[in-house]
Protein backbone atom coordinates (compact mmCIF):
# COMPACT_ATOMS: atom_id res chain seq x y z
CA UNK A 1 0.00 0.00 0.00
CA UNK A 2 1.14 3.42 -1.13
CA UNK A 3 0.87 6.73 0.67
CA UNK A 4 -1.28 7.86 -1.50
CA UNK A 5 -4.05 4.28 -0.74
CA UNK A 6 -4.35 6.14 3.07
CA UNK A 7 -7.94 6.17 3.17
CA UNK A 8 -10.87 6.99 5.62
CA UNK A 9 -10.75 3.42 7.59
CA UNK A 10 -6.85 3.66 7.90
CA UNK A 11 -6.86 6.76 9.74
CA UNK A 12 -9.81 4.98 11.63
CA UNK A 13 -7.15 2.08 12.26
CA UNK A 14 -4.50 4.82 13.48
CA UNK A 15 -7.09 6.42 16.18
CA UNK A 16 -8.61 3.67 17.65
CA UNK A 17 -4.49 2.10 18.01
CA UNK A 18 -3.65 5.57 19.49
CA UNK A 19 -6.59 5.47 21.94
CA UNK A 20 -5.80 1.95 23.05
CA UNK A 21 -1.90 2.51 23.67
CA UNK A 22 -3.07 5.72 26.03
CA UNK A 23 -6.07 3.80 27.15
CA UNK A 24 -3.66 1.26 28.24
CA UNK A 25 -0.68 3.81 29.80
CA UNK A 26 -3.44 5.28 31.78
CA UNK A 27 -4.77 2.46 33.19
CA UNK A 28 -1.08 0.90 34.30
CA UNK A 29 0.47 3.93 34.57
CA UNK A 30 2.51 4.31 37.96
CA UNK A 31 2.06 0.10 38.53
CA UNK A 32 4.56 -2.73 37.81
CA UNK A 33 2.48 -3.65 35.45
CA UNK A 34 3.49 -0.55 33.36
CA UNK A 35 7.19 -1.93 33.72
CA UNK A 36 6.51 -4.92 32.80
CA UNK A 37 4.55 -3.98 29.65
CA UNK A 38 7.66 -1.56 28.60
CA UNK A 39 9.64 -4.46 28.49
CA UNK A 40 7.47 -7.04 26.60
CA UNK A 41 7.22 -3.68 23.95
CA UNK A 42 10.77 -3.68 23.94
CA UNK A 43 10.60 -7.40 23.02
CA UNK A 44 8.42 -7.20 20.19
CA UNK A 45 10.49 -3.91 18.81
CA UNK A 46 13.52 -6.19 18.64
CA UNK A 47 11.82 -9.42 17.40
CA UNK A 48 10.22 -6.66 14.04
CA UNK A 49 14.03 -5.42 13.80
CA UNK A 50 15.27 -9.18 13.81
CA UNK A 51 12.80 -10.74 11.22
CA UNK A 52 13.50 -7.37 9.04
CA UNK A 53 17.13 -8.26 8.69
CA UNK A 54 16.23 -11.64 7.98
CA UNK A 55 18.67 -13.13 11.55
CA UNK A 56 17.88 -16.42 11.06
CA UNK A 57 19.08 -18.14 14.44
CA UNK A 58 17.39 -14.96 16.12
CA UNK A 59 14.38 -15.27 14.49
CA UNK A 60 13.91 -19.22 15.45
CA UNK A 61 14.90 -18.51 19.23
CA UNK A 62 12.35 -15.45 19.34
CA UNK A 63 9.70 -17.29 17.09
CA UNK A 64 10.21 -20.08 20.10
CA UNK A 65 9.40 -17.83 22.73
CA UNK A 66 6.47 -15.63 21.11
CA UNK A 67 4.98 -19.07 20.64
CA UNK A 68 4.24 -19.24 24.15
CA UNK A 69 4.52 -15.58 25.06
CA UNK A 70 0.87 -15.31 25.35
CA UNK A 71 0.35 -18.21 28.04
CA UNK A 72 2.73 -16.15 29.67
CA UNK A 73 1.58 -13.01 29.58
CA UNK A 74 -1.96 -14.37 30.76
CA UNK A 75 0.05 -15.74 33.70
CA UNK A 76 2.27 -12.53 34.25
CA UNK A 77 -0.74 -9.94 33.73
CA UNK A 78 -3.58 -12.35 35.53
CA UNK A 79 -4.73 -9.83 38.55
CA UNK A 80 -4.62 -7.02 35.83
CA UNK A 81 -6.63 -9.00 32.99
CA UNK A 82 -9.49 -10.34 35.59
CA UNK A 83 -9.67 -6.71 37.47
CA UNK A 84 -9.76 -5.50 33.54
CA UNK A 85 -12.74 -7.80 32.24
CA UNK A 86 -14.62 -6.96 35.71
CA UNK A 87 -14.67 -3.04 35.00
CA UNK A 88 -16.06 -3.67 31.13
CA UNK A 89 -18.53 -6.56 32.55
CA UNK A 90 -19.53 -4.45 35.29
CA UNK A 91 -19.90 -1.08 33.33
CA UNK A 92 -22.98 0.76 34.11
CA UNK A 93 -23.88 1.41 30.45
CA UNK A 94 -22.99 -2.01 28.93
CA UNK A 95 -25.12 -4.00 31.72
CA UNK A 96 -27.94 -0.97 31.25
CA UNK A 97 -27.81 -1.71 27.56
CA UNK A 98 -27.86 -5.78 27.32
CA UNK A 99 -30.27 -5.66 30.68
CA UNK A 100 -33.63 -7.59 30.17
CA UNK A 101 -35.03 -4.47 31.91
CA UNK A 102 -34.15 -2.32 29.33
CA UNK A 103 -35.71 -4.70 26.85
CA UNK A 104 -39.03 -5.52 28.91
CA UNK A 105 -39.05 -1.68 29.76
CA UNK A 106 -39.08 -3.09 33.71
CA UNK A 107 -36.79 -2.02 35.86
CA UNK A 108 -35.96 -4.45 38.72
CA UNK A 109 -34.23 -2.17 41.61
CA UNK A 110 -34.71 -2.03 45.65
CA UNK A 111 -37.62 -0.23 47.20
CA UNK A 112 -37.08 2.41 49.85
CA UNK A 113 -39.19 0.28 52.22
CA UNK A 114 -36.88 -3.30 51.30
CA UNK A 115 -33.64 -1.46 51.45
CA UNK A 116 -34.75 0.67 54.74
CA UNK A 117 -32.82 3.94 53.47
CA UNK A 118 -33.69 5.90 56.26
CA UNK A 119 -31.82 3.67 59.13
CA UNK A 120 -29.01 3.65 56.71
CA UNK A 121 -29.25 6.97 56.74
CA UNK A 122 -29.21 7.39 60.04
CA UNK A 123 -26.56 5.01 61.15
CA UNK A 124 -24.24 7.39 58.99
CA UNK A 125 -24.86 10.64 60.50
CA UNK A 126 -24.36 9.02 63.82
CA UNK A 127 -20.77 7.41 62.64
CA UNK A 128 -19.98 10.78 61.41
CA UNK A 129 -20.91 12.64 64.21
CA UNK A 130 -18.69 10.35 66.56
CA UNK A 131 -16.26 10.24 64.07
CA UNK A 132 -16.60 6.43 63.51
CA UNK A 133 -15.15 4.78 60.70
CA UNK A 134 -17.61 2.57 58.41
CA UNK A 135 -17.90 0.96 54.72
CA UNK A 136 -21.20 -0.34 53.46
CA UNK A 137 -21.34 -1.90 50.51
CA UNK A 138 -24.91 -1.57 48.57
CA UNK A 139 -24.44 -4.04 44.98
CA UNK A 140 -27.30 -3.39 42.06
CA UNK A 141 -26.61 -6.45 40.11
CA UNK A 142 -23.12 -7.99 40.73
CA UNK A 143 -22.26 -11.26 42.56
CA UNK A 144 -20.10 -10.42 45.81
CA UNK A 145 -19.64 -13.58 46.96
CA UNK A 146 -15.99 -14.33 46.72
CA UNK A 147 -16.00 -10.93 49.07
CA UNK A 148 -18.92 -12.13 51.05
CA UNK A 149 -16.26 -15.36 51.84
CA UNK A 150 -13.88 -12.78 53.35
CA UNK A 151 -15.95 -11.78 56.14
CA UNK A 152 -18.91 -13.30 58.95
CA UNK A 153 -21.68 -14.12 57.08
CA UNK A 154 -25.49 -12.31 58.63
CA UNK A 155 -28.56 -12.56 57.71
CA UNK A 156 -30.09 -9.54 59.37
CA UNK A 157 -32.73 -6.69 58.98
CA UNK A 158 -30.97 -3.27 57.69
CA UNK A 159 -31.34 -1.02 61.07
CA UNK A 160 -29.53 1.70 62.36
CA UNK A 161 -28.93 -0.67 65.79
CA UNK A 162 -27.30 -3.06 63.93
CA UNK A 163 -25.13 -1.24 61.88
CA UNK A 164 -24.06 1.07 65.06
CA UNK A 165 -23.52 -2.35 66.97
CA UNK A 166 -21.24 -3.87 63.47
CA UNK A 167 -19.57 -0.34 63.28
CA UNK A 168 -19.19 -0.22 67.47
CA UNK A 169 -14.70 0.74 67.59
CA UNK A 170 -14.39 -2.43 70.10
CA UNK A 171 -16.71 -4.95 68.61
CA UNK A 172 -15.27 -7.85 66.75
CA UNK A 173 -17.01 -6.82 63.15
CA UNK A 174 -16.09 -3.63 63.03
CA UNK A 175 -13.04 -3.62 61.11
CA UNK A 176 -14.06 -4.63 57.05
CA UNK A 177 -17.19 -4.35 55.11
CA UNK A 178 -20.83 -3.98 55.34
CA UNK A 179 -22.63 -5.97 52.37
CA UNK A 180 -26.58 -5.30 51.71
CA UNK A 181 -28.06 -7.27 49.36
CA UNK A 182 -31.82 -7.39 48.78
CA UNK A 183 -32.81 -5.20 52.14
CA UNK A 184 -30.49 -7.48 54.40
CA UNK A 185 -26.82 -7.43 55.78
CA UNK A 186 -25.28 -10.67 54.78
CA UNK A 187 -21.55 -10.42 56.07
CA UNK A 188 -19.62 -7.98 57.82
CA UNK A 189 -15.78 -7.59 58.28
CA UNK A 190 -15.45 -8.28 54.47
CA UNK A 191 -12.26 -7.60 52.78
CA UNK A 192 -12.82 -5.10 50.19
CA UNK A 193 -9.97 -4.91 47.23
CA UNK A 194 -7.94 -1.68 47.27
CA UNK A 195 -7.99 0.65 44.02
CA UNK A 196 -4.68 1.18 43.07
CA UNK A 197 -5.47 4.44 40.97
CA UNK A 198 -2.65 6.78 41.16
CA UNK A 199 -5.02 10.19 40.32
CA UNK A 200 -7.23 9.63 43.52
CA UNK A 201 -6.31 12.37 46.07
CA UNK A 202 -3.17 11.93 48.46
CA UNK A 203 -5.48 12.61 51.15
CA UNK A 204 -7.63 9.31 50.37
CA UNK A 205 -6.57 6.83 52.90
CA UNK A 206 -7.23 2.85 52.86
CA UNK A 207 -11.23 2.86 53.57
CA UNK A 208 -11.78 4.92 50.91
CA UNK A 209 -9.42 3.16 48.05
CA UNK A 210 -11.42 0.09 49.65
CA UNK A 211 -14.37 1.39 49.20
CA UNK A 212 -13.51 2.57 45.07
CA UNK A 213 -11.80 -0.28 44.82
CA UNK A 214 -15.54 -2.02 44.86
CA UNK A 215 -16.69 -0.08 43.09
CA UNK A 216 -14.29 -0.14 40.06
CA UNK A 217 -15.07 -3.81 39.65
CA UNK A 218 -18.49 -3.92 40.82
CA UNK A 219 -21.82 -2.00 40.53
CA UNK A 220 -22.14 -1.26 43.43
CA UNK A 221 -22.64 1.97 45.32
CA UNK A 222 -20.46 2.19 48.67
CA UNK A 223 -20.87 4.45 51.63
CA UNK A 224 -17.66 5.49 53.27
CA UNK A 225 -17.84 7.50 56.78
CA UNK A 226 -14.25 8.88 57.88
CA UNK A 227 -12.81 8.22 60.88
CA UNK A 228 -10.24 11.00 61.12
CA UNK A 229 -12.49 13.65 59.61
CA UNK A 230 -16.00 12.55 60.22
CA UNK A 231 -17.21 13.02 56.92
CA UNK A 232 -20.19 10.68 54.80
CA UNK A 233 -18.55 10.24 51.19
CA UNK A 234 -19.68 7.47 48.65
CA UNK A 235 -18.27 5.97 45.39
CA UNK A 236 -19.80 4.35 42.54
CA UNK A 237 -18.03 3.31 39.38
CA UNK A 238 -14.73 4.35 40.19
CA UNK A 239 -15.41 8.10 41.37
CA UNK A 240 -15.66 9.03 44.85
CA UNK A 241 -18.15 12.33 46.44
CA UNK A 242 -16.67 13.35 49.57
CA UNK A 243 -17.99 15.20 52.42
CA UNK A 244 -21.63 15.47 51.31
CA UNK A 245 -24.50 15.72 53.96
CA UNK A 246 -26.94 13.19 55.48
CA UNK A 247 -30.08 14.93 53.65
CA UNK A 248 -27.87 13.86 49.94
CA UNK A 249 -26.77 10.86 51.35
CA UNK A 250 -30.26 10.05 51.39
CA UNK A 251 -31.49 11.54 47.83
CA UNK A 252 -28.57 9.40 46.05
CA UNK A 253 -29.97 6.17 47.30
CA UNK A 254 -33.30 6.71 46.76
CA UNK A 255 -31.85 8.12 43.44
CA UNK A 256 -30.27 4.55 43.11
CA UNK A 257 -32.31 2.49 44.28
CA UNK A 258 -35.66 3.58 44.74
CA UNK A 259 -37.80 4.00 41.23
CA UNK A 260 -40.75 5.82 41.49
CA UNK A 261 -44.16 4.14 40.59
CA UNK A 262 -44.87 6.37 37.64
CA UNK A 263 -41.50 5.12 36.31
CA UNK A 264 -42.21 1.55 36.24
CA UNK A 265 -43.71 -0.35 33.22
CA UNK A 266 -44.82 -3.76 34.18
CA UNK A 267 -44.89 -6.24 32.01
CA UNK A 268 -48.88 -7.66 31.31
CA UNK A 269 -49.63 -11.10 30.65
CA UNK A 270 -50.52 -10.25 26.98
CA UNK A 271 -47.14 -9.19 26.19
CA UNK A 272 -45.32 -12.28 28.29
CA UNK A 273 -48.01 -14.38 26.13
CA UNK A 274 -47.14 -12.73 22.85
CA UNK A 275 -42.95 -13.26 23.95
CA UNK A 276 -43.55 -16.70 24.42
CA UNK A 277 -45.30 -17.03 20.93
CA UNK A 278 -42.61 -15.25 19.55
CA UNK A 279 -39.62 -17.69 20.95
CA UNK A 280 -41.91 -21.26 19.78
CA UNK A 281 -42.09 -19.79 15.89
Amino acid sequence: MSFFDFGFVDLIDILLTAYLLYFVYKRFKGSTAMNLIFGVFIIYIIWMVVRALNMSLLSTIMNNVASVGLLALVVVFHPEIRKFLLEIGNNSRITKFFSLERIFHKVLKETPDNLNIPEIVKACEKFAKNKIGALIVLPSHSDLSSIIETGERLDSNVSARILDAIFFKNAPLHDGAVIIIKGRIVAAKCVLPVSDNMDLPKKIGLRHRSGIGISEVSDSLVIIVSEERGEISYSEYGGIVSDITPEQLSDKLKERFAVAESNIKFISNDTIGNVLNFLKK
